[in-house]
């Protein structure tokens, strides 16, 4: 996928701005605050429909009435490809595209495949597991519409199981009930541990060796999904689910009293680990970047080889925290992926002299775009 031209407009402090886009690497530069990492935000919003956990009232510039963002791309296979996102606090968000009007945000997904690192990607290895989940999940949707669409079937399945747990004492024939939820709970859980273990099996090599390429240290990935021990995961789907049935019948009472779902994939874990030890609790900053940075390559290859579509790769500040070696190394590496790349920096002297005049340089000041004095 090659991305031609972002246009904004009403987008957090830009009240207008259009920018071309070139092929490789564009080298988004400013200070802190200048609206760098608004443009990355944007191209999310046009790829997913949304900017992760950014609320559409944020992004909207201060006594707007709406925002609005358009992308235009062309495929590998030579094929156009525009999307236009309106947001409005009165009439909500509106998602027309080449290929129709009225498009729900799950639409997207995979349309213009986006790995987008930040500073908080670190959260993957350091936070709570629900980032590294959403990274499985973001990984995978990106790379089948199947699983795309059986993530939405399962968090819309365990929103009915928690509603009815939670007012059993008000739901008609409730044992009825609960046992024809949990049974499609546990179908749907169940392919979706083995996607992911599946995922896990494959996307660990690509992932070991781009970290080897820029840290010395050994990357291993581990997923623990929540009540399926080994030996499940190694009978395939119908052992998982005959593990989760087992575990739904010995919650029964507890969930009773609770009145929610104590088990399932919305509970699996991720470990990362360097060099045998759990990189959460003994990585350095420098050693979770670059984690981050091979994880995001490794997805580029992985989404590429599933759908045959090279991603876009936005990398915000993620160059911060490490040395001068890593850095040479990690855009060594980049300029041999031929992906077209963004990379918001707040000093140009963090790219090595050598290699400046081959990338495509943007200079971004207060909500403004010009081209970037590298001379």
């Amino acid at each position: 996928m090659r991305l031609y031209r972002l246009q904004v407009q009403n987008f957090r402090l830009y009240t207008a701005a259009s920018l071309p886009c070139a092929p490789g690497i564009n080298l988004l530069v400013g200070h802190n605050g200048a609206g760098k990492t608004t443009l990355l935000e944007a191209i999310c919003v046009g790829a997913w429909g949304r900017a992760l956990d950014i609320p559409d009232t944020v992004l909207l510039r201060s006594g707007a009435p709406h925002y609005w963002v358009r992308l235009e791309a062309c495929s590998d296979h030579s094929v156009p490809y525009w999307v236009e996102v309106t947001y409005s606090p009165a009439t909500g968000k509106q998602i027309r595209s080449s290929y129709g009007s009225s498009l729900r945000p799950s639409e997207l997904i995979g349309m213009i495949p986006v790995v987008f690192l930040s500073a908080a990607t670190k959260e993957i290895t350091q936070g709570a597991p629900q980032e590294r989940r959403r990274f499985l999940d973001l990984t995978l949707s990106q790379s089948s519409r199947p699983y795309a669409e059986l993530l939405l079937q399962h968090r819309r399945t365990l929103r009915q199981r928690n509603t009815i747990l939670q007012h059993q004492q008000h739901v008609p024939d409730f044992p009825l009930q609960w046992r024809s939820w949990t049974t499609q709970f546990i179908q749907l859980s169940a392919e979706l541990v083995w996607r992911r273990w599946e995922f896990v099996q494959e996307f660990e090599p690509l992932a070991q060796n781009y970290y080897h390429r820029i840290a010395p240290e050994r990357l291993e990935l581990r997923y623990l999904p929540d009540s399926v021990p080994d030996t499940c995961l190694a009978g395939g789907q119908k052992a998982i689910a005959d593990c989760l049935r087992q575990r739904a019948e010995t919650l029964y009472a507890e969930e009773l009293r609770r009145g929610q779902t104590l088990f399932g994939p919305q509970k699996d874990e991720l470990l990362f680990l360097l060099n045998g030890m759990n990189a959460r609790e003994t990585a350095s900053h420098g050693q979770h970047k670059s984690i981050a940075l091979s994880l995001g390559l490794a997805q580029l290859a992985y989404i590429h080889a599933k759908r045959g579509e090279t991603p876009i790769l936005l990398l915000d500040d993620i160059f911060a925290e490490l040395d001068e070696h890593r850095t040479a190394d990690a855009l060594t590496v980049l300029e041999e992926q031929a992906v077209q790349t963004f990379i918001t920096l707040t000093e140009a002297q963090r790219v090595p002299e050598y290699a400046r005049s081959r990338f495509h340089w943007v200079l971004v000041h207060g909500g403004r775009l010009s081209p970037y004095p590298t001379g």
